[in-house]
């Protein structure tokens, strides 16, 4: 029982919960996007990648700042936030770029 109680414990605590979270986050945003352009006909592997990329760059960057905050380096958390997130917009732009509709233009063709 006492490790049970412990477990929970180290789980509950602020700083495990946040990485719990954002673990969480990242889970649901890959799922959504996948269904959403599953479900539009617009999935390949260069946008899914990119989303992919961007989702794991933005959850990232969010810890790093929180890490850093926690610690006490601003300076560290403002310099994630420029590269980190900076890269987090450059992969969501890919992929938003990348995303094209597989619709075939259908011609009709009269005899």
């Amino acid at each position: 029982m006492h490790i049970i109680i412990s477990l929970a414990k180290w789980l509950l605590t602020l700083h495990q919960l946040v990485w719990f979270v954002v673990g969480g986050l990242i889970c649901s945003s890959i799922a959504y996007f996948y269904m959403k352009l599953k479900q539009d006909n617009k999935i390949n592997k260069l946008n899914f990648t990119s989303i992919l990329l961007s989702a794991c760059t933005f959850s990232f960057t969010i810890l790093w700042t929180y890490d850093s905050y926690v610690e006490n380096e601003v300076r560290a958390a403002n310099m994630g936030l420029l590269v980190f997130g900076g890269l987090a917009v450059v992969f969501a732009i890919l992929g938003y770029r990348f995303t094209q509709k597989n619709d075939v233009s259908k011609v009709e063709i009269k005899h």
